[in-house]
């Protein structure tokens, strides 16, 4: 799973990891605590083609569907074809994050956990979403990150974990040249977990609210 993001950085240095030379200025002001619901960053190449930043909604839910938004995809729902995937798998994005947030304990009692990469260059999750140029930024254009089986010693932290992408295979994931099945044999290459490293931190970030740059500091 992947329940809060961490976007610490300025948009170009995001870029710069995925060799594009963007400086749209995106800011929201959630930085350190990105929960589903709002809009965070994320690269894609839909529309004209050209390689762009964007503020999308985090979580989507198409007309029909009678729950709240979805903010992860199960890899294993994506590869069978599942109708509330499968029409959004041409557009295709990247979420550039420091890092991600996962709880271990018990409800009333759980301990955040903050993931980030060994190297600490920015990681680049797999995402899909139903939106497109000219459609408003809402729940039913939004996205989704892509989710697959934790293994190693993160899951002892949970279960599942973002498919986070090499710089490489993140800029053929968002290829609008590439078919979808050539796409989605990309999502069995992610980066391995003996790649990231974590610790606890602070109960507060539980608050979305609490945006305070010592939110993925070890306790």
């Amino acid at each position: 799973m992947c329940g809060r993001i961490r976007q610490a950085r300025e948009v170009h240095e995001y870029g710069e990891t995925l060799r594009t030379n963007m400086r749209k200025i995106l800011d929201d002001g959630l930085k350190y605590n990105v929960p589903p619901g709002t809009r965070p960053i994320v690269f894609h190449r839909i529309g004209d083609g050209t390689e762009q930043f964007d503020r999308l909604f985090w979580g989507y839910k198409p007309p029909w569907y009678k729950r709240g938004p979805a903010s992860n995809a199960r890899l294993d729902t994506v590869l069978k074809g599942s109708p509330f995937w499968k029409p959004i798998l041409t557009r295709r994005i990247i979420v550039p994050a420091d890092g991600w947030y996962e709880w271990t304990g018990e409800k009333g009692d759980k301990q955040p956990w903050y993931i980030s990469p060994k190297d600490e260059a920015p990681i680049l999750m797999a995402g899909i979403t139903a939106w497109e140029p000219g459609k408003d930024v809402l729940a039913e254009t939004g996205f989704a990150i892509v989710t697959d089986d934790a293994a190693g010693g993160m899951v002892d932290i949970h279960d599942r974990r973002p498919i986070c992408l090499s710089p490489d295979n993140a800029l053929e994931w968002v290829d609008p040249g590439i078919t979808v099945n050539q796409a989605l044999e990309i999502l069995s290459t992610p980066r391995s977990e003996s790649a990231f490293h974590w610790w606890q931190v602070t109960k507060k970030i539980g608050n979305s609210r609490y945006q305070l740059a010592d939110a993925g500091e070890p306790i």
